[in-house]
Formats: C-alpha cells, structure tokens, sequence
C-alpha cells in the first residue's frame, strides 16, 4: 500500500470510528492521518496463534455493540477493549484478584535477653526468627500483601519478658484487625487504576488510616471484654486512652456516639500524619506508581467521583461511617505530597501520554467530548428547570 494510499485509509478509518462512537473524533483524524505510517507493514501484532501486521489491524477494526472488535484471519470476531479502554483491562485484573482465596499465616519470633545481661534494658533484647539467630530488631507485628495475611506471634524464654512483648501480639495490637483491613480495602478497590498519581497517592496514605481506625476499633473491643482493663489500648492511640482517662468519652459496647466517631476519626489521622506520613512517603509512593504501572494515559486522570465512593467504602468501618470526618482533612495530605514526588508523578504521566497507542488515543478522544456532553447536558437542564420556574410547565 502506498504512503498517499495509507494515509487516505486512515482517514477513513478514524472517520468511521468517529460515526460508530458518536463522538467527534475529527481532532484525533487529524494527528492520525500526520503521522508517519512507513513503518505499519513492518510492526506484528499477535492475535491468538496468528500475526498480522499493524496495517492489517487496523483495516480490520471495528467498533460495534458499545466495544472494539477485530476480524480475525479466520473470520472471527476479537473483543479488544483490553487494548483501548483501561477499565477493562483495570477490571480483569480486578476480578481475578477476586477470585482469590485469602491465606493466614503465623510466624513465631523467639524472643530472649543478650547472653550475659545483667540489666535487663529493652536496647538487650533479642529477636530471631527461624535459622535467623537474631533479626536485629523489632520486626514487623504483620503484613497483608495480596492473596496473603501473615501475622508475627513473639514468644520470650521467661514469664518477665513475655509480658513485655506480648503488647507485639495480635492479643493486645489487634494486628490481625488492621491487616484485614487492609485486605478490605483492596476487595473495595484500593489497588485499581482510574485515578491521577496523586489522588492515588493520598489514597494509599487513607489505607493506612482506615486500617488504623479499625485496629482501634478492635482494641476498644478487648479493653470492653476485659473489663475497661486499659493494658489493651496500647500507646499507639495514646490520644483515644487519654480520652477515656479523662472522662472524655465514655465507651460502650455496640454504641457510638457522634462526638467518639469524630474523636477516633480525627484522633487517627492526626497521630498517623505525625509520626507515620514521613515514614510512607517513600512505600505509598512506590506502590501508586506500581498500581498504575498497569494502565494507560487514560487510567490515570483524576476521577474525585470514583474517590469519593473508593473512600467511602473503605472508611465504612465495623458499621460505622467516618468518612464525613476524613473528607474534611484530605487535602492535609495532598498538600505534604514532597515536591520530588510530585514531579515524578507529572513526568510518568507525560510519559504515559507520548506512549498512547491509536486505540488509547481513540478513548481519550472520546472520554473526553463524552465529558463535555455530559456537562452540556447538566446546563441544558438546569436552565430548562429554571425556565419552568420562571415561566411555569407550560402545559
């Protein structure tokens, strides 16, 4: 095919795929079309057990029944929106994800004093694990990464040190809780794409706060069944225990109040923005780029709706809806976003934009007139009820 020849099927292409989507598609037509093609017989492209060159899949793309499709060599017809549309392809990895059986595992660290301490200080503890005769410090109490909860129980040589150490074990951390948070929040959708970096980024930092307020959730629990022993609220909530020392709220079982949902609420995101935003910053930055490492340009543009039901989800909590007090302090963490990370952010999505693929560039197209009819549509209608306010039905 020649190059005049490449260039007037690809007008015609984009063309009709402006008709089929119903959108205007004729800026896009335009790039396509000035775009060198020299090279769209040499690029192959797998399609099942065939290859066909790029030429040959675009001559037979086409849009139908609301997606992509590709005719086959053998006549058949392909669904390729995993190709054009990131939900899709968001949505596969979702849904497998899903399908998934949750695992819990104990490990057990065997905890004892330096041979030959005499003193007994903190600083002389020995944590060892396994073939590990010491792992040279606190380890993590537990750890939730996909289809896998794994909690760590600490067991000391002697009855005084073990009752040092068991505030580390999920009987009085309520490690469990938090983990399962966290495996919570990833059911609601805390690892899909279809969300600007830093939207994203804010939303890790929220995870970690939702996981949090259900951790005391669970502890408040414990220090009920116990009898308010306060041993069970460990200094991790120091503010919550400091609260109910001095008369500040009053806890009983099965019942909140709006002034203790908004202390634990607000209570939570202050002690985690003090003493765990900086720590974070470098983990909650790394899994939001590996998070929309999955997707394309058009996965990660801000979507505030689709945040606020994420967040929604995620901070509806043993029945309880803290959101309404979360909502109001968001912004707190996008402002402290480091500069550095920021700039990452913007380069990876320029990145994401220059690597477009023509399908990609075909929804954004259309993401993006669908938008702005949408928006032409809410005026339309605002003023038609205005007009009947002004004027009557006129009916």
């Amino acid at each position: 095919m020649t190059k005049e020849k490449n260039r007037k099927f690809l007008a015609r292409t984009a063309l009709g795929m402006s008709l089929a989507a119903g959108v205007s598609l004729f800026p896009l037509m335009h790039r396509l079309v000035e775009r060198q093609t020299a090279d769209f017989d040499k690029i192959r492209i797998a399609v099942g057990r065939d290859t066909i060159s790029k030429q040959q899949f675009y001559e037979r793309l086409s849009y139908r029944d609301q997606g992509w499709y590709l005719s086959a060599p053998d006549g058949t017809l392909v669904n390729v929106d995993s190709l054009t549309d990131f939900k899709v392809k968001d949505n596969l990895l979702y849904q497998a994800f899903r399908q998934t059986k949750l695992r819990n595992t104990v490990d057990t660290v065997h905890v004892r004093y330096v041979r030959g301490s005499t003193e007994m200080r903190m600083s002389d503890i020995v944590y060892g694990m396994g073939t590990k005769d010491s792992l040279g410090y606190i380890p993590s109490f537990g750890r939730y990464n996909y289809d896998h909860l794994n909690l760590r129980y600490f067991k000391a040589d002697n009855e005084a040190l073990q009752k040092i150490v068991d505030k580390y074990n999920d009987k009085y951390n309520c490690t469990y809780r938090h983990e399962y948070q966290h495996y919570l929040n990833t059911v609601s959708g805390i690892g899909r794409a279809g969300q600007s970096y830093e939207n994203k980024f804010v939303e890790c930092c929220l995870d970690e706060i939702s996981a949090n307020i259900a951790q005391l959730l669970e502890q408040r629990k414990h220090y009920l069944d116990s009898g308010r022993d306060l041993s069970f609220l460990t200094s991790r909530f120091k503010f919550y225990r400091e609260a109910i020392e001095s008369g500040k709220v009053k806890p009983a079982a099965g019942v909140y109040s709006p002034q203790e949902i908004k202390l634990i609420a607000n209570g939570v995101f202050d002690t985690w923005m003090s003493e765990k935003f900086n720590i974070y910053i470098k983990n909650n930055a790394g899994r939001t780029i590996h998070i929309l490492s999955k997707t394309n340009y058009n996965g990660v543009q801000s979507d505030e709706l689709r945040h606020r039901q994420l967040m929604k989800a995620c901070f509806y909590i043993n029945g309880i809806d803290f959101y309404p007090h979360i909502a109001l302090r968001e912004k707190e963490i996008k402002a402290k976003i480091p500069a550095e990370k920021l700039k990452l952010f913007r380069l990876l999505k320029k990145d994401k934009f220059k690597t477009m693929n023509h399908l990609a560039e075909l929804e954004k197209v259309r993401a993006e007139e669908g938008k702005r009819s949408y928006n032409m549509m809410l005026i339309k209608n605002k003023l038609q009820a205005h007009a009947r306010r002004l004027f009557g039905s006129g009916r």
